[in-house]
C-alpha cells in the first residue's frame, strides 16, 4: 500500500489560489453592483424633486446633496472618475407632434398645445476594483413633468 498522507493538503494548495481569486472577484463585483444601486437611488431622489418642476438648479442641488451622503461628488461640468461621482441635470422641451425635436420651453406647439417638459438626470463614475479592471458605471433617468 502507498502512503497517501498529506495528499489533501497538496490538492488544497493547488486549488486555494483559484478559490481565493474567485472569492475576491465576487466581492469586487458585489461592490460594483452596490455602487450602481447607490447611483440609482441618487437619481430617483432627483427624479422625485424634478416631478415638482422646480428648475434644473434645484434638482441639481438635490442630486448633489443626496450623492454627498454616500459618495464624493465631482465639480459641476467635470466627468466622473474612480474617486468622484459626476451628476448632471438637463431640461429638454419638445412638441408632441415631433418628440425628437428639441424646442424652447416657452414655444407654443401646433394646435396651441404646450410643450412637453423632460428632465434628464445622469450619473457617471469609473469603478476601480480590486481584481476587476476599471470600467464605467453610468445611469440615466428621464422624467416627464408636463
Amino acid at each position: 500500500m502507498r502512503d497517501e498522507t498529506g495528499s489533501v493538503a497538496i490538492e488544497f494548495a493547488f486549488l486555494a489560489p483559484m478559490l481565493i481569486f474567485g472569492l475576491l472577484a465576487m466581492a469586487d463585483l458585489g461592490l460594483a453592483i452596490s455602487e450602481r444601486m447607490t447611483m440609482g437611488h441618487i437619481l430617483r431622489a432627483g427624479a422625485q424633486a424634478a416631478t415638482d418642476n422646480i428648475g434644473t438648479a434645484k434638482v441639481d442641488h438635490v442630486l448633489r446633496t443626496t450623492a454627498a451622503r454616500n459618495m464624493t461628488v465631482a465639480e459641476t461640468g467635470t466627468t466622473g472618475d474612480d474617486t468622484a461621482l459626476a451628476v448632471a441635470v438637463d431640461l429638454i422641451c419638445t412638441c408632441a407632434a415631433q418628440p425628437l425635436v428639441v424646442v424652447g420651453c416657452s414655444v407654443t406647439c401646433e394646435g396651441s398645445t404646450p410643450t412637453q417638459v423632460f428632465y434628464t438626470l445622469s450619473a457617471d463614475k469609473t469603478y476601480s476594483g480590486l481584481i476587476l479592471p476599471q470600467f464605467s458605471l453610468s445611469r440615466t433617468l428621464q422624467v416627464q413633468v408636463r
